[in-house]
Formats: C-alpha cells, structure tokens, sequence
C-alpha cells in the first residue's frame, strides 16, 4: 500500500491503488483517480442488468477492470466530451453512445469519430486521437434508458462546444462532467464560450429544482485533504451565473482566474467571448 496516497473520504476505497471509489446510492458508483493531477472522477450507473458508463477515465491506468467488476451485463458508456481527459479508457468499451451535435457529426471519417485537435486538446500531451466507432448517436434533451432509470441528455456547451451533462429527476442528480465541479473551470480553452456558459446556466437554473445534487467531473481535496466524488448544489450553479454574466456584461481585457465562491474559481480569456 502506498503511504503517500491522499485521504480518501469515509464512505470511499481504493481499488488498484489508483482508482478511488464511493458509491452515491447502491447503483450508482463514482470512480475517482485522484492521483491525477486533474483528479478525474467517471460515473457509473446502473439499475437491474444495465449500466451506463459516464466518461472512461483520463486513461493513465485503465478503467476497464474496475468498470468490469461493477457493472451490470448490459454496458453502455457516454462521454461528456471529447477532451482527452475524459477519452483515455474508451477504446475498452462497445458499445459507445455519443451526442448528436453538429460539431461531432463534422468529424465523422467513415464510419468512426475522429475529434479534431481544438477538441480533443491531447496531441500536445503526446496522445493519439482516439478513433471511436460511434453504436448510437443521442440527440440533446432525448432520454436513456438504464434499466428503470431514465436520464435526460442535456447539451451544455461553455467548456466546450460538445460538452453534455445528464439530468436524473427521480434522483435530482445532475452529472455535470467538466460543466461545474471544485476546483479551476475552464472558460479560457479552445471551443470555449463566455456567451454559451452563461445560456447553459440560465437552462439548467430553469430547468433543476432547488434541491438538485449536481456532481462534476474533477475534484480537489476537501479542507481536511480528503479526496471525494465532487458535489455541489444549485447555489454554486447560481454562483457560477453570476460570474459569467458579469464577464460576458463587461469583460476584461485580460486573461485571468477570477474566484467564483469559495470552492470554484473560473479561468477566463477574452479570446473566448
């Protein structure tokens, strides 16, 4: 066992001495790789003999044997989007669900994706582009099955253009990806977009009750160093709109990280209006 592992949350383990796992509900499982230094987090859900895999890792060390172990018969797997912090375990899993968007449509080789660079961001990390060979294309605001567990797909670009979160009512759980967690968000990358953010956020304070849980993709330790799923609720939704709206009302000339509240700051570059 490795001493200098961080702390993990009460509820969580370790699996692989990589993987950190704590489970939301009994068929819900969040996988945590805090030893990355972007803390990734995928989700697993599942209800009787299906599974839905949400992002496949940042692919340092592969998913699919803790994935393998907990999950149902049927496995399905979405990514959020295409930043290859989110791609590193696909090419395990068939089949592969993706969002029906314009901008993915556009990379289309044959009959595989191939995301573009400004997409995929990973070349520059020495990565290869995945090329993912696309089951079933899910167009926004359509429902997925997961056994009796349905959830809503929800185009949220501001991160990226392709971003996509999931909406459970009857759990009122959001799964954000990289939309909202703890930590740094980025609005300052390639496909990122102030003005779309911010329409994302009038959506989803719309659309989700005030109860809502909403659960990102990265997370940093908590006050007492403990690394957990990363949760946080409609008030930093809120914040976050409140952010966004006054950089997109007057935005600054230059390129900085401006605090959000105290678990997100927001990194922000007038070259992404």
């Amino acid at each position: 066992m490795d001493d200098n592992r961080p702390l993990l949350a009460p509820d969580a383990v370790w699996e692989e001495d990589w993987f950190a796992l704590e489970t939301l509900d009994a068929d819900t499982l969040a996988i945590g790789e805090p030893l990355y230094f972007q803390c990734n987090w995928s989700y697993l859900i599942s209800d009787g003999d299906h599974s839905l895999l949400f992002d496949t890792g940042c692919g340092q060390v592969p998913i699919s044997p803790v994935v393998n172990r907990h999950r149902r018969a049927g496995l399905k797997v979405l990514p959020s989007h295409m930043h290859y912090d989110h791609l590193g375990g696909i090419g395990a899993f068939d089949p592969v669900i993706i969002a029906d968007l314009p901008v993915l449509r556009a990379c289309v080789d044959g009959e595989v994706l191939v995301p573009t660079e400004d997409l995929f961001l990973g070349t520059k990390h020495g990565l290869a582009v995945p090329r993912i060979s696309v089951t079933e294309w899910v167009k926004p605001q359509s429902w997925i099955d997961v056994g009796t567990r349905r959830l809503q797909v929800l185009h949220t670009p501001g991160h990226s253009p392709d971003s996509i979160s999931l909406w459970e009512p009857a759990r009122k759980r959001l799964f954000a990806a990289d939309f909202l967690y703890r930590g740094a968000l980025y609005a300052q990358v390639p496909g990122a977009s102030l003005r779309a953010y911010y329409a994302s956020c009038q959506m989803l304070l719309e659309l989700l009750p005030g109860d809502a849980a909403i659960f990102g993709a990265h997370g940093q330790p908590d006050a007492q160093g403990r690394s957990m799923a990363p949760e946080l609720g409609m008030s930093d939704l809120a914040d976050l709109a409140a952010m966004l709206e006054r950089l997109v009302t007057s935005p600054p000339a230059e390129a900085g990280e401006f605090k959000v509240n105290a678990r997100m700051n927001l990194a922000y570059s007038p070259e992404r209006p």
